[in-house]
């Protein structure tokens, strides 16, 4: 035991290896003793600068949002100018202001509705309620194509004033089952707050050829 304590002291510490203290990059030490000043306020943002983005190795391209898996999947609704309208109306029944838009048009589907104020001449007369007076007046109109030969359409026409409330309301399928003969059907129904025989419901089938 002696002897082997004896040879592990008088080996001289030059014969011990030790690993060697890796020196520290320049560069680093130069990014640590001046860090970039792009922490103030003047720089703010200007990570988003094509200029302050790293450079892409050759051969590669930079990839954005539009690029990604999926992202061609969106919604996309036709930009397409809003319509609206205002103008005087009259008639022997009645007379007013209307203001209306065409919400939505095209190929497959229209939208339209409006809204009128103004006073009745003569009532029952162009759907109307049974007395004459200040009134309100609405009207909407819908049609959708539900393929290449069939279209559904309603209308809904709705006036309110001093004597009630009167509504029409229709709703029609029509087919196209030659390009000179069609199928119409759909039922109507007409209400009125004040005038019970007014009341009703019709239900219509059509056959139209056209020579």
């Amino acid at each position: 035991m002696l002897p082997l304590l004896w040879l592990a002291f008088s080996v001289p510490p030059s014969a011990i290896e030790l690993a060697p203290v890796p020196v520290m990059d320049a560069a680093v030490v130069q990014r640590l003793a001046d860090p970039p000043r792009c922490l103030a306020a003047r720089c703010a943002s200007g990570e988003w600068l094509v200029q302050a983005m790293p450079a892409i190795p050759a051969g590669q391209l930079r990839v954005d949002g539009n690029n990604l898996p999926g992202a061609g999947g969106r919604l996309r609704v036709p930009a397409q100018p809003r319509k609206d309208w205002m103008k005087a109306k009259g008639s022997n029944a009645r007379v007013g202001l209307q203001y209306g838009m065409q919400a939505l048009k095209s190929d497959y589907a229209s939208l339209a509705w409006a809204i009128d104020t103004g006073y009745r001449l003569q009532g029952y007369a162009d759907d109307g309620i049974a007395g004459t007076g200040p009134v309100v007046r609405g009207n909407l109109e819908w049609k959708q194509s539900l393929g290449e030969r069939t279209r559904l359409s309603q209308v809904t026409r709705i006036e309110t004033g001093q004597h009630g409330t009167y509504l029409r309301n229709s709703l029609l399928l029509k087919f196209q089952l030659q390009p000179a003969l069609t199928l119409d059907t759909g039922v109507e129904m007409r209400r009125d707050s004040e005038v019970r025989g007014r009341n009703q419901t019709d239900a219509k089938l059509n056959l139209r050829y056209v020579f």
